[in-house]
């Protein structure tokens, strides 16, 4: 379900509890049912850990067990890990066949979708040395689940289904969680506002050593680069700065920076506010609905 179709659904709700309650329970197979109207923490207790024995069918993807067992490994580390593609079999000593197909399987049934890297290849030409360290290097794709729900699933519950559940736990470690469904809505907001059809590329930005969240290639040539912070403090200059300076050790020619906050900015980065450095914070993100 679209974030828009999700408010829709719920209006209730104000833009932060839009947000955390999308993250998730975007996907949740009795969505259509569910009491929402609680605080957060009540709302996963009675949801779904009142319901676990309801929801385990829902997340069985094969009849072979043993397939199933590796199935559900991967996913796990999907949604704890760094979610690079070969990264997460490997963590749990899968082979590279094996992956393949569990992949397959995944996609096919549309519980994943892949994110290309962008990173450029370390040889420029066929022959070229490079470092030794550097010869085992993989450039790597990402995996992204296809709805909120089930990250959460294998983040929190499939993980622990052999012991207690506390939702004291699940809550110390959400706002974590969350950040990751704002960094995906923060690439919504500004290819909204950019307008998609002037973009030629978007999402995040990773290689051997830097990470950006949000990295915009429109047909102009402007490339825009941009943080995300789901935390309960505000924003300030030291995360610009950081982010220019990633921009520069990868080599991208960024003229445009954009910082997104659930908590706002300091005083000292909101007067930096101009057409080459954008701020936004959790009322903007009331124009995707």
């Amino acid at each position: 379900m679209s974030f828009k179709k999700f408010h829709q659904q719920f209006s209730y709700f104000d833009i932060q509890e839009t947000i955390e309650f999308y993250s998730i329970f975007d996907g949740h197979p009795f969505l259509d049912f569910l009491k929402l109207d609680e605080d957060l923490e009540t709302c996963i207790q009675i949801n779904i850990l009142d319901r676990i024995d309801e929801l385990k069918p829902y997340f069985v993807y094969d009849e072979d067990t043993d397939f199933e067992k590796d199935l559900e490994s991967i996913l796990i580390r999907l949604a704890i890990g760094d979610r690079k593609s070969y990264t997460a079999y490997k963590k749990v000593n899968i082979s590279q066949i094996r992956g393949r197909a569990l992949y397959k399987a995944l996609f096919e049934k549309n519980i994943i979708k892949k994110e290309r890297s962008r990173e450029k290849p370390l040889r420029e030409f066929k022959g070229q040395l490079i470092k030794k360290s550097l010869r085992k290097y993989e450039i790597q794709d990402k995996i992204h689940f296809c709805d909120n729900f089930t990250r959460f699933w294998f983040t929190f519950i499939a993980p622990h289904l052999e012991e207690p559940l506390h939702v004291k736990s699940i809550i110390t470690n959400i706002e974590q969680y969350i950040s990751l469904s704002f960094e995906e809505l923060s690439n919504e907001l500004i290819i909204y506002k950019y307008k998609k059809q002037n973009i030629i590329n978007f999402g995040s930005y990773w290689d051997k050593s830097i990470e950006i969240d949000l990295l915009i290639e429109a047909k102009d040539g402007t490339m825009i680069a941009g943080e995300t912070k789901w935390k309960n403090h505000k924003i300030c200059k030291n995360i610009l700065k950081t982010l220019q300076k990633k921009c520069e050790r990868a080599q991208l020619s960024a003229s445009k920076f954009v910082l997104f906050s659930k908590s706002g900015f300091s005083k000292e980065l909101q007067s930096k506010q101009t057409d080459e450095i954008m701020l936004f914070e959790l009322k903007d993100f009331e124009e995707l609905y």
